[in-house]
């Protein structure tokens, strides 16, 4: 009788140890799950800081001015992110469409921009056309 008690004892303490790992496995999982949305919304942050210097220029009625001011911007990122070549991360083209030159732009025209984004979700290509 003395060893089955003490089996059942042991027997219980197993099961007591058993309980205290799995629960011990739910919060590390869980505290990873939280780690995971944490390290995502930074990243979007990030996308949305970056994109914000250049989102405020989309769209028409932007003047020679505020092309100009664009292109700094862009070429200030561009320099900031130690970028060289196309395809890079955080590499943003600038382009004129339908215009010659900077030193075409006219103070009493308005301008079109258009930005495309790459898949990483920065923005990668501003293209700048004349308003009909």
């Amino acid at each position: 009788m003395e060893n089955a008690s003490k089996a059942l004892v042991i027997a219980g303490a197993i099961l007591v140890s058993i309980l205290l790992i799995s629960i011990g496995v739910l919060i590390i999982n869980s505290t990873n799950k939280m780690t995971d949305q944490v390290g995502g919304t930074s990243d979007t942050m990030a996308i949305q800081s970056f994109n914000a210097q250049f989102t405020a220029y989309e769209g028409t009625e932007n003047t020679a001015a505020q092309i100009k001011e664009l292109q700094s911007k862009v070429n200030a990122s561009n320099a900031a992110n130690n970028v060289t070549t196309a395809g890079q991360p955080k590499f943003v083209t600038f382009t004129l469409s339908g215009i010659t030159s900077m030193a075409a732009l006219l103070n009493t025209s308005r301008y079109t921009v258009n930005l495309s984004y790459a898949d990483t979700g920065y923005i990668d290509t501003i293209t700048v056309s004349t308003t009909p």
